[in-house]
């Protein structure tokens, strides 16, 4: 599927403000103290906005559900895609935050970390599990993509997707409040998903947005690209940075600069990790050995 310009830009947007919503933590002199309220609010529209963009492109490039083959191949792609890149990143989360004690630590027991080594977080919490904070994420989009086809299913309608993913709802909704287990979170984003599937399959496009802009954007997709990667490493690199300036002491409108010179300097590493990674992961696919 060739990229939506429009899709890119939501990407783009939402990794940017959850960028600057979690740098914030790390600055010496915060632009907006005391705006609890509006940070609250940017984070979960920046978290709706790229579950529903992620639900539209999963249904557009994987519409068809009809054969066993499909669905293995489906979640072949999925997990190749996902995964590895997020056990690197769980690795510099328990190095970083658990082990180093960098800002915020963690105390996570082992069972706790198999957990979220088995992407199980979001259907065990909190009764079993506590999420490693914004890794949370990949195992809620785990779960959707273990539910994706059933939601789908072959010739399903959009009417159709909505009663059983509505199902599906009801039952997680049940499991959460008869055992305290399903992450509430899971169930506050999983509607934006399924509308962005159902946007999907109802033929809803985007070609008067995307032809306005046409030749234009090239910034925007390049950011939306490398988004999940910044995901899952920003925060390390955020930690690691803000100790390294703690130690040398700068003044604080000095520590601030390398702190905002860090999200440019995350966006190129990650664009750059990401395409040579999609690189791997298609030679794999394709039954090639990878270029040495």
């Amino acid at each position: 599927m060739s990229r939506i310009l429009i899709l890119d830009s939501v990407k783009a947007a939402a990794i940017i403000l959850i960028v600057f919503i979690h740098l914030y933590n790390y600055l010496l002199h915060h632009p907006i103290a005391g705006c609890h309220d509006l940070i609250a609010l940017l984070s979960f529209l920046a978290l709706a906005g790229f579950t529903f963009a992620s639900g539209y492109t999963i249904h557009a490039s994987n519409s068809a559900m009809g054969t066993r083959e499909d669905v293995i191949g489906f979640y072949k792609k999925r997990v190749l895609r996902v995964y590895p890149l997020y056990l690197a990143a769980l690795a510099a989360f328990f190095v970083c935050f658990q082990v180093l004690r960098l800002d915020p630590p963690l105390e996570l027991p082992p069972a706790e970390w198999a957990i979220n080594v088995l992407c199980l977080q979001v259907l065990l919490a909190p009764a079993f599990a506590d999420p490693v904070f914004t890794l949370w994420f990949v195992g809620f989009i785990m779960v959707l993509y273990l539910l994706y086809p059933v939601i789908v299913a072959p010739e399903r309608s959009a009417r159709g997707i909505i009663l059983i993913s509505g199902g599906i709802f009801a039952l997680l909704a049940v499991l959460h409040f008869l055992l305290n287990i399903v992450d509430l979170r899971l169930l506050q984003y999983y509607v934006f998903f399924i509308a962005g599937i159902v946007a999907a399959r109802s033929g809803i496009r985007f070609s008067r947005f995307e032809t306005r802009f046409a030749g234009r954007g090239a910034g925007v997709t390049a950011a939306a690209y490398a988004s999940y990667c910044v995901y899952l490493f920003h925060m390390p690199a955020f930690a690691v940075s803000a100790a390294f300036m703690g130690r040398l002491s700068p003044a604080w409108y000095l520590h601030d600069a390398v702190m905002y010179m860090v999200v440019p300097a995350l966006f190129g590493v990650s664009y750059g990790v990401q395409k040579a990674y999609d690189a791997h992961i298609r030679s794999l696919l394709s039954g090639k050995a990878a270029p040495g």
